[in-house]
């Protein structure tokens, strides 16, 4: 008699990582590229590393006073401090008066991991998650598993090439009472008039705003900037959460250094929060992963480390830009159809070429050149060897599909 097994109606589970990704690895022509990388990359196309950091690892590894023992599960309290300073400023009102404070995570995952199971518990008004697109793959689903009705919004208007803030702000004032995941703070480009008011109608809606901070610094080159409006929640008496990663602007991608800020109205308030995600970690991991942790607090905690890793850090974004601005002027030289400004109007790593759906089939079959379907690529992808075979196969993307042309010629004559 067969043995019949517990897992006969178990499928396989949708990939997360899209298609586009083996697609690639399994394309055979000499040619092909990849353009949607998370991490920053390098001029010879492997995963970008702060000089500082290479100096610290080795450091670590040869310290022969580091203790190995399991971490708290509040995680590394140093780590802990200097993250909150980083993000929220020494002079935080909220770290004075004792009301901010957080938890060593698992990368940006496990703060989210942390922060939906709380809010599922605790936070019984609000059921529904409004997230950008861009998150929806990789934080939605956790919210979305936890049982939260999660909506999609989007910063990027594929008819006017541009990031349109009034976006964000109808979703807030078209939300019932929910928790809004905003992301990538430094690079919404909204004005200070524009913040209060999604401030003030999210504080009218009781909305519980839940920040994700990946790449602090890499956005405008400036550390303060890109995390500046949170200071201006706090002032405001908000309440929230914050995951702050620093995989990203450190270089450190296999260890998933993260945190899980959390800002309440009082310490009493904070103990408490903090008390319950305690309960949560030891469930999850017990304890995080702890070099990554230890590399970034080292650095942070030395005022040389901490300006070398600045400077590597404006380093990048010049290059970026830099970038941006090349390839922007190699279609103009080409008479590529269009407007391209919006290519170097848009801040971080990550932007939109503003290609169709047609135009982006085009680069992937007939040029082996992998984007995704909304055209975000990872402008640190583009270096100066393959920068004019990219540019080349756009202005023949768009000259190739006649309906996209009018529309972008449409646009430019506006």
């Amino acid at each position: 008699m067969p043995t019949l097994s517990v897992f006969t109606d178990v499928p396989l589970a949708r990939k997360l990582e899209g298609s586009l990704l083996k697609s690639y690895k399994q394309d055979e022509d000499p040619k092909k590229m990849f353009l949607a990388y998370r991490v920053c990359m390098t001029d010879e196309g492997h995963p970008w590393i702060s000089p500082v950091v290479n100096k610290l690892r080795l450091q670590i590894a040869q310290d022969p006073s580091l203790n190995y023992e399991y971490m708290p599960a509040m995680g590394m309290k140093s780590f802990i401090h200097a993250s909150l300073e980083l993000l929220l400023g020494k002079h935080s009102e909220a770290i004075v008066e004792n009301r901010a404070g957080g938890l060593h995570t698992v990368g940006s995952t496990g703060a989210f991991q942390l922060g939906a199971r709380f809010l599922r518990t605790w936070y019984r008004d609000a059921r529904t998650i409004y997230i950008t697109s861009l998150q929806k793959e990789l934080h939605g689903f956790i919210f979305q598993d936890m049982g939260f009705m999660v909506y999609e919004y989007s910063f990027w208007d594929p008819k006017k090439l541009c990031i349109d803030h009034s976006m964000l702000l109808n979703v807030v004032e078209a939300s019932p009472s929910s928790v809004l995941v905003i992301g990538s703070i430094g690079e919404c480009n909204l004005t200070q008039s524009q913040w209060a008011k999604l401030m003030s109608t999210m504080k009218s809606k009781q909305i519980f705003p839940f920040f994700d901070i990946p790449n602090q610094g890499l956005s405008t080159g400036d550390l303060d900037e890109d995390t500046r409006i949170l200071q201006s929640f706090v002032s405001q008496g908000f309440e929230f959460f914050c995951s702050q990663s620093l995989s990203k602007n450190f270089g450190i991608y296999d260890e998933g250094v993260g945190i899980l800020v959390v800002v309440a109205l009082n310490n009493q308030h904070l103990l408490c929060v903090l008390s319950q995600l305690k309960n949560y970690t030891q469930a999850l991991w017990l304890t995080p992963p702890t070099t990554g942790a230890r590399i970034v607090t080292s650095i942070l905690s030395n005022p040389a480390l901490h300006a070398e890793w600045k400077y590597s850090l404006k380093e990048v974004v010049e290059n970026i830009m830099l970038i941006k601005e090349k390839v922007k002027e190699k279609l103009r030289l080409l008479g590529t159809p269009g407007n391209w400004n919006h290519i170097t109007a848009q801040t971080g790593t990550h932007s939109y070429l503003g290609l169709n759906f047609q135009q982006v089939e085009y680069l992937v079959k007939k040029k082996h050149i992998y984007i995704p379907k909304n055209s975000l690529i990872n402008f640190t992808c583009i270096n100066a060897n393959n920068i004019d075979y990219i540019t080349q196969s756009i202005n023949e993307a768009v000259l190739s599909t006649r309906g996209p042309v009018k529309c972008l010629q449409k646009i430019n004559d506006l």
